[in-house]
């Protein structure tokens, strides 16, 4: 009686939100794996309140370390439950997000204008578009408790953050919106990326864990630099189970001066490494994006990270695919695998070591240039800039802020 009791309050509210007055200048974000600041969501804020003092950024989050430390960075910051965040909730015009409306709270959204970020450009089938496995009762047999007690999956966003136009036909589908309201901007959370080194370093000090710097200087050290992101798989330790000798690799690291570093899945045991000298477990604190610079080799598989990682230039990739023929047959993509991958293919455990050990350039099953344009279209590293100019056109704002110049020019500035 508890629950249903709550849940007609929780929709009477979202009935109210339609009434309260929107500031079109406030825009509230949130991202949804609540104990993180990041992704999407993250690098738009933090560019909106250097750049944009006309409009007032705020972060919504649930977990209360986050809260505390955004607060001590300076940035406005309220729990999801409070009733300053609450208030927020009900008055910002804008709400930012990258899965649903409930990052941040879908019963106090109504009449919020909604861009979802989402959080991975690839080629698997999301949402809408899957038709088999556990969401398909969800999403295809529609049933009406989903419906009921998950109203945010239905709730279809007025704008979705995408890639290029190639990329924006399933995002369309998948979101059940027109394929005009797909913005082929990019991803502000590789913006950092590809920022000037100087300017990416200033924003690593004043935004990042304070390990993050002390962590590149020690990659800098290296000759070569891995970074192994496996997607999940059914089995959390699958790892495991393949038979993977980490203390192997980590032989084959210390021949050649280089290290490996582990990024499993969050649904993904961390495989034991603890003593090896390289090889590393990624620190949950970092943001592996202001890491991927440092790096010179992407080990993943059918992760979205793959996409990503090739806007780096001059970097390689190892597409380890031991599991391709079941892999494939088991999950739902959008477009044929192997046309649509760049990165030296490798089937089994041992041509995995032997790619490890070799000192050659590893070929590419597909050109990477030709693989980065059909993903990512014309997106130059200023998606930030370009999202915040379109959103403040379509809501008939100035479109001027600060100009873009290192982090320690703007300070005396803004006073952030």
């Amino acid at each position: 009686m508890r629950q249903q009791i709550k849940l007609c309050l929780n929709y009477l509210l979202y009935v109210l939100s339609f009434l309260f007055p929107r500031n079109k200048r406030k825009w509230v974000f949130g991202n949804y794996i609540i104990d993180q600041f990041g992704d999407n969501p993250k690098y738009l804020f933090l560019y909106v309140q250097r750049y944009h003092p006309d409009l007032r950024a705020i972060w919504i989050t649930q977990d209360n370390r986050i809260y505390e430390e955004l607060r001590q960075k300076g940035m406005e910051v309220h729990r999801k439950c409070s009733i300053r965040g609450f208030y927020h909730c009900l008055t910002a015009g804008v709400y930012i997000y990258n899965t649903f409306p409930q990052d941040i709270n879908y019963f106090s959204s109504g009449g919020a204008l909604l861009l979802n970020m989402w959080h991975g450009v690839g080629l698997k089938t999301i949402e809408f578009s899957i038709t088999r496995g556990l969401l398909a009762a969800c999403y295809k047999e529609k049933k009406l408790s989903y419906r009921l007690h998950m109203p945010w999956r239905f709730k279809r966003p007025d704008y979705l953050l995408s890639s290029s136009p190639f990329q924006s036909l399933p995002f369309a589908k998948a979101f059940r919106i027109p394929v005009e309201r797909c913005l082929n901007i990019g991803y502000p959370r590789n913006d950092v990326m590809l920022m000037p080194e100087e300017v990416r370093l200033q924003l690593i000090r004043k935004y990042e864990h304070p390990d993050t710097i002390p962590y590149i200087d020690k990659l800098r050290k290296f000759d070569q630099v891995y970074l192994y992101m496996p997607t999940w798989r059914d089995s959390p330790t699958f790892l495991t189970d393949l038979g993977l000798e980490v203390a192997r690799i980590n032989q084959l690291m210390q021949a050649k001066n280089a290290v490996m570093i582990l990024k499993m899945h969050v649904n993904t045991a961390n495989i034991p490494a603890e003593g090896l000298s390289n090889v590393w477990i990624l620190p949950w604190c970092l943001d592996v994006y202001t890491i991927f610079p440092y790096t010179h080799t992407l080990i993943t598989d059918y992760s979205s990270v793959l996409y990503d990682y090739i806007l780096l230039p001059a970097k390689s990739v190892i597409l380890f695919v031991y599991d391709m023929e079941r892999y494939l047959s088991e999950r739902e993509f959008n477009y044929p695998f192997l046309p649509n991958v760049a990165g030296h293919l490798v089937k089994d455990l041992e041509a995995f070591y032997a790619a490890l050990a070799s000192s050659e350039a590893l070929d590419s099953i597909n050109d990477m240039e030709e693989i980065r344009e059909r993903f990512w279209g014309n997106y130059n590293g200023h998606a930030a800039k370009d999202l915040t100019v379109f959103l403040k056109k379509k809501l008939g704002l100035p479109e001027s802020g600060f100009e873009e110049v290192p982090l320690k020019q703007i300070d005396s500035k803004s006073g952030i």
